[in-house]
């Protein structure tokens, strides 16, 4: 009876995953406060003068169109990790564990957490919330903590235009 070899399947390597947040390459950094601000600053407009707009015509249309533009923003932070003001400043929004994007749900849900953190304790919260990068070694936020991620800085600028809307 002749004998045949069997072949051992080759099993794959998995591509590397980025490095992590905390082994940043020199140019990338974690945001300071400033930076996140202004790059907030730039969204609120993208949603709130679409909206104004809009109000003018209907208050109830114009408020749905501003919760519209906001959850967008979200998910663009999760699912390419950059919004437009985040794209235009050069931040990005990376997962902790491997400096991943965290994806549109958990973009979403990290906006919720803010949102809720403001809402349900009157305010109080939600500034605490976001004057943690102050006192925090990766100057996340504690919408951050909470979601695993962190803002870092040194991308390049990316220039106004359609494609800071697309995922």
């Amino acid at each position: 009876m002749p004998h045949y070899a069997v072949q051992q399947p080759v099993q794959e390597q998995p591509a590397p995953a980025p490095a992590p947040a905390s082994n940043l390459s020199p140019q990338i950094r974690y945001a300071d406060w400033g930076e996140r601000v202004a790059a907030t600053f730039v969204d609120w407009l993208i949603a709130f003068i679409p909206a104004m707009v809009v109000m003018g015509i209907d208050d109830d249309l114009g408020g749905l169109v501003f919760l519209a533009a906001t959850a967008w923003i979200a998910w663009l932070n999760g699912s390419k990790g950059q919004s437009p003001g985040k794209a235009l400043m050069g931040l990005r929004v990376v997962r902790d564990s491997d400096g991943s994007t965290l994806g549109g749900p958990v973009g979403l849900l990290r906006a919720f957490v803010l949102f809720m953190m403001f809402g349900i304790t009157g305010g109080v919260l939600g500034i605490v919330a976001v004057l943690c990068p102050f006192w925090t070694q990766k100057k996340q936020a504690l919408h951050d903590k909470i979601v695993s991620s962190s803002v870092v800085a040194g991308y390049p600028k990316a220039k106004f235009g359609k494609d800071l809307f697309k995922p």
